[in-house]
């Protein structure tokens, strides 16, 4: 008989508490300057993540006020205030009378540490309480409903977190020197302009008749190149910058079938519209509309601007990563990037 994993017939009447963390080390400028956790745009995007999360599983979704604790703390850190009064509001509830659920989006934001784990799993697991990871789909089980295998996996991935760290940056680290000896040196790959007023490579792949076209009768190379640059100003591309997109571009035609260079091109529009989004372009010099420095924005393009510099060489990051990398951003920018967090968040 095989194991049934993920939430029980059970979770569908009970009430859910949201518990939502970062460690201080994880926010950028904009968490920072938020003094209360549920303002802190990291830690909404985990609410909403768990949220949607419980609604595909046709699960009850929480409140914003009375059914969400957030906090900003270490997660070895066993009596983190606004854990410990989730636990007091779920005991409370239990012996009203009413069902209860702990819903996190995976177990390391729970605990990092699997002794710590097992310590917070042994007082609320006796008063009936599972622990849902939404990301994961597995939850603890609690005394009315044992699920020791997926408890077991669940109190393994929290204390592995650490781990998971590490090896992320291993593979950073392996991932710069593969791409030294590739002589790509910039993890970033080349800008995609979010501020023009029309996307460079439209207005390349519109324009290139112009070439095609004789200069005595207003084409040739240099009205292609003009004529680009004042499609996408403001905040476009030069002149210069267009001869080099077409080298770039004579390169994906020569390397990618149709198929291929289909798929780049809908997720360098993909990337390009989160930057849009964001209203953070990290090429830019003189800052952005945002402020100075978005780090998921730059964490974005350090883990996706090979493959769109070299889709031929280099692999995309799913939409898994890519929200990984948004939400969690230090373990993915750059060596130099990293610094540069530190000096302006604080020290990790």
């Amino acid at each position: 008989m095989g194991v049934e994993i993920g939430a029980s017939p059970w979770f569908k009447k009970a009430k859910v508490l949201t518990y939502t963390r970062i460690s201080d080390a994880r926010q950028d400028k904009q968490d920072r300057n938020k003094s209360n956790p549920k303002d802190k745009p990291i830690l909404k995007q985990q609410f909403d993540f768990v949220q949607k999360s419980l609604k595909e599983k046709g699960l009850p979704t929480s409140n914003k006020k009375d059914e969400w604790f957030a906090e900003v703390e270490s997660g070895a850190n066993r009596d983190r205030p606004r854990w410990k009064s989730l636990v007091a509001e779920a005991t409370r509830l239990v012996h009203s009378g009413k069902r209860v659920f702990i819903a996190v989006k995976d177990p390391s934001r729970w605990a990092r540490n699997a002794r710590h784990s097992l310590g917070m799993l042994d007082g609320i697991h006796d008063l009936g309480i599972p622990v849902l990871a939404v990301r994961e789909g597995i939850q603890t089980g609690s005394s009315g409903d044992l699920h020791p295998m997926e408890e077991l996996l669940f109190i393994q991935l929290s204390g592995s977190a650490a781990y998971v760290s590490q090896e992320q940056k291993k593979k950073a680290d392996e991932s710069v020197e593969i791409s030294k000896e590739k002589g790509v040196m910039s993890g970033k790959g080349t800008s995609l302009f979010p501020f023009a007023r029309q996307d460079p490579l439209d207005a390349y792949l519109e324009q290139r008749p112009l070439l095609s076209v004789p200069t005595r009768e207003g084409g040739g190379p240099t009205a292609f190149r003009g004529t680009i640059e004042g499609m996408t100003a403001p905040n476009g591309i030069s002149m210069s910058a267009v001869q080099r997109l077409t080298q770039r571009e004579e390169a994906r035609r020569e390397n990618l079938d149709t198929k291929a260079y289909d798929e780049w091109y809908q997720y360098r529009k993909k990337i390009r519209d989160i930057l849009i989004k964001a209203d953070h372009d990290p090429w830019a010099v003189k800052g952005n509309r945002e402020g100075p420095v978005n780090w998921g924005t730059k964490a974005l393009l350090h883990q996706t601007g090979r493959y769109l510099n070299e889709p031929w060489i280099y692999q995309p990051r799913s939409d898994e990563e890519i929200l990984l990398i948004m939400q969690e951003p230090f373990d993915f920018l750059s060596g130099k990037d990293k610094d540069r967090y530190r000096s302006i968040v604080g020290k990790r």
